[in-house]
Parts: structure tokens; sequence; C-alpha cells
């Protein structure tokens, strides 16, 4: 399987401490990811570049978590339509990152195969112009950037969307707020280890994404856990990626089921891709069972217990 494209540290990003206000470190983790969003606009409005789109999918996937986290430190639905604008862009980006992972999966697959499957690879092709084109006539909306722009005047603002005040409140740091985030990020992963021997591949793209907001959450919050947090950093990553290839198997086998071409080469890499997928399925659960263990969960207790 062909991995998602690698990408540099991110050049806007600001050290989160323990005694920040809750929503300061909020609105510094929004304004970073909408800033990658922001550096890859040209590229995408120009060819629909590969790496603009995995980079802003990853970036505005991120913010979603963020507003999952942060939504209850501001008034609200004060984020629901900067939501909404990221989910329209998301929409459009989608199609393109799932063509160009199913069309570089095949171009590996047709290096040994005999005979290749040219027909079906030149129909991928042909969509992926057309998924190209639509993202690049989206992006040609004024509406479009005036949204990102209300957006970034959002996160720009430390007064914005603030909830209001009480002489009885008392003020919420990070360190205050830091150990209950991530621990119910982990809970929400555990849920699903509890089903994982009759998982079906709709759970299994939800624990993806349950480990994705576990993994995202540790990750804007590495400058205070440390070393810890790091290595598990790094488990969540390997059981992420993982989990990812086996989403883009089951993500090309429901688009090869609705495939209006070539049938032959169809139900051939429809069997290419359910072997994938079982394949992976059966390799997941030792990895989960390296993750979900007391120690682990002991490491990460006693990292957030010192702030």
């Amino acid at each position: 399987m062909t991995s998602a494209p690698s990408s540099s540290p991110n050049p806007n990003h600001t050290p989160i401490t323990p005694d920040l206000p809750i929503t300061t470190a909020a609105r510094l983790m929004m304004a970073e990811e909408l800033a990658t969003v922001l550096d890859h606009l040209p590229a995408l409005q120009s060819s629909a570049d590969v790496l603009a789109v995995h980079e802003t999918r990853k970036a505005i996937r991120r913010t979603f978590t963020l507003f999952k986290l942060f939504a209850p430190f501001f008034a609200p639905d004060v984020l629901t339509p900067h939501r909404l604008t990221l989910r329209r862009l998301m929409r459009r980006l989608a199609p393109c990152r799932d063509l160009v992972v199913f069309r570089q999966n095949l171009a590996a697959y047709n290096e040994s195969a005999t005979p290749p499957l040219t027909a079906l690879a030149a129909h991928l092709d042909a969509r992926q112009a057309k998924a190209n084109a639509r993202l690049r006539r989206y992006l040609k909306r004024p509406k479009v950037h005036k949204r990102l722009q209300r957006y970034r005047r959002f996160v720009e603002n430390p007064n914005a969307g603030l909830p209001p005040q009480s002489d009885t409140a008392a003020p919420l740091l990070v360190r205050h707020v830091l150990p209950t985030l991530i621990f119910q990020r982990l809970g929400a992963v555990r849920a699903y280890g509890d089903v994982l021997p009759t998982a079906t591949p709709a759970q299994f793209h939800q624990l993806r994404i349950q480990f994705k907001e576990l993994r995202y959450t540790l990750t804007y919050f590495e400058d205070i856990l440390g070393g810890a947090g790091s290595q598990i950093i790094e488990m969540t990553r390997l059981i992420q990626e993982h989990l990812g290839h086996l989403n883009d198997a089951s993500v090309a086998l429901w688009q090869l089921v609705r495939m209006d071409c070539c049938p032959e080469e169809v139900d051939a890499y429809g069997a290419v891709q359910a072997n994938e997928a079982a394949r992976l399925t059966a390799g997941f659960y030792p990895l989960y069972a390296q993750f979900d263990r007391p120690d682990v969960r002991q490491v990460l207790a006693l990292t957030v217990a010192s702030l």
C-alpha cells in the first residue's frame, strides 16, 4: 500500500504551556491549522496539487478535533459556522485524495500484474481529472474565501465567541483541563476495542477516527507531555496508519462495486482489495493489544498528574 505524502514540521507552531487559558490555547491551535490551509490554497486552486490536498485535509481533520475538544469552553454554537465552512471544503477534497490513493495502489499492483489493469487505470485517471476540476471550480467562488477570512478573524480575536463572564467562575487553564481531554479521547478508543472481534468495516472506520482524535490531542500538548507522551503518540501513529490502509482498501471496494467500467478488471482488483482488507484486519488485533495495556494508561496518567 502507498502511504500518504510525508510532511515537514509545522512552521506555524506556537508552544502550548500549562498556564495558558484554555481558550487562548485553543485559538493558537486553530490558527496553526488555518495557516496551513491558507498556505496551500494557491496550489489547490492552480492544480489540485497532491501534497496540498493531503496537507489541507489533515489540517481540517485536526481542526475538527479541536472543535470537539474546545467547543464547551466557547459560547454555544459559536464554532458551528466555521465547522460548516471547513466541511464544505473537505467534501471537495475527499474525492481528490481517495482517487490519488486508489490510483497509486493500482499502479503498484500493475507493476507486477499479468496482464495489468490498464482500462481500470485509465478510468480512474479520468475520474481524478474531474474531481480535481470540481475542486478548482469550487475554490474560484469568492464566498469560499470570505468564509475562511471570517474564521481567520475569529481565531485572531482573543475575545471572540467567549461565554458570558460570571463573578463565581474560576479561570480555566490548560493544566486544569488537559487530563480530562486526554482520557475522554482514550475512553472513546477503548470503547471500540471491546467490539473488535465482531467489528464491521464501518466500526473500524470509526475506531480510526477515534485514534486520530487521540493522537491529535496528544500531539497538540506534546510540549507539555514530554518524552512519555511522544512514545504514546508514536504508538497511536502506527495504529492509525494501519487503520488508514484498511480504510483505503474498504473505500476501494466501495468504489469498485459502484464503478461503471471494465467489469472483468473491476472484479479482479476487487478480489485483490478484499484479500488486502482481510490481511489488514487480522494484523490489527495484535497491534491494538500492544496499545490497550494497563501500563500504557499508567504512564499517561502519571504524566498528566504532574501538571
